[in-house]
């Protein structure tokens, strides 16, 4: 600046301080609208939202439904990507964690009251209680680390096993096969369950991990959620499966390892259904097996957030 003028010097330091301290000035946060709908001015229902419109990754949602609702489910979506979360009642009260996963940015809220379907429990049916928008903080897209619809990374009973299968492990592609060689060896097909032809969607990584049975998406959401609870981003994918030309619906996992995703099928290294019956057969097959041998037997659709 040694051929400025004295005078252009001063006003070139004003402006300078004047940038710097509005480039300070914080973001002020705005008190959370929310649009309601009828079940909440029946009193049907009465939440505890944010109060304001600005959150860091996630938010507790609790209150007390009607006995006509056992559960609620929050749609949670930016732009194109969407997810839910599905919390039960207990005793009319419900409480759990929203997580927005995909980054920076504004998100949709939806809260609905789920009801009783007796006819067919697969069917979710609900009534729309609230509408809102929500900003969220953090940077970071965390959608294959936090916590989703049937996989519930943060459960107390979830983190528990997966430290213990993962203890004195160092190494995240020797803790993803640990929680691989698990699933494999603790987890039952579900033949009943299979011969129904149902799967249920609020039904999760928790129930799998307790009743230590499920189908294809139950091994996938028990092994997704363990692999989360110890800090690997995973993801349940959905698609096709089979071999000798007869394809069906199935679900497995993707991991992140190292910089890359390895697929693994813990349904079907698990074993195989004979008849009526689960037949246990531990296998390694198609855990990390390569690309091409794997797209031969599976045909990959959708990621299940």
């Amino acid at each position: 600046m040694k051929n400025i003028p004295w005078a252009k010097k001063i006003q070139l330091a004003a402006v300078l301080a004047v940038t710097v301290v509005f480039l300070a000035l914080p973001v002020q946060a705005k008190p959370v609208e929310v649009n309601w709908y009828q079940p909440y001015y029946e009193h049907q229902a009465a939440l505890t939202l944010p109060v304001d419109d600005r959150v860091d990754t996630a938010f507790v949602l609790s209150g007390q439904i009607d006995d006509k609702y056992n559960a609620l489910l929050v749609r949670v979506a930016r732009g194109a990507d969407e997810t839910y979360y599905y919390l039960p009642a207990r005793k009319n009260q419900v409480e759990g964690s929203v997580y927005l996963r995909f980054g920076k940015g504004n998100y949709k809220v939806e809260i609905n009251l789920v009801k009783p379907n007796p006819d067919d429990p697969a069917v979710i049916q609900f009534d729309r209680l609230a509408g809102t928008q929500l900003e969220n903080t953090a940077e970071a897209d965390r959608r294959n680390l936090l916590p989703s619809w049937g996989i519930e990374s943060d459960d107390p009973a979830i983190v528990s096993k997966a430290r213990e299968i993962t203890k004195g492990l160092k190494d995240d592609y020797q803790k993803v096969k640990a929680i691989h060689d698990w699933v494999t060896k603790n987890i039952s097909y579900d033949v009943v369950k299979y011969k129904a032809g149902r799967f249920y969607d609020n039904e999760g990584a928790v129930k799998a991990l307790n009743s230590k049975t499920g189908l294809c998406r139950d091994y996938s959401n028990l092994t997704a959620a363990l692999l989360r609870a110890v800090g690997i981003e995973a993801k349940t994918v959905t698609g096709e499966a089979g071999n000798s030309g007869s394809w069906y619906g199935h679900a497995w996992n993707e991991a992140k390892v190292g910089g890359r995703w390895i697929s693994l099928d813990t349904t079907w290294d698990a074993g195989y259904v004979r008849g009526s019956s689960f037949i246990s057969r531990y296998s390694s097959k198609y855990f990390d097996q390569e690309a091409g041998l794997f797209n031969r037997t599976h045909k990959k659709a959708a990621d299940a957030f």
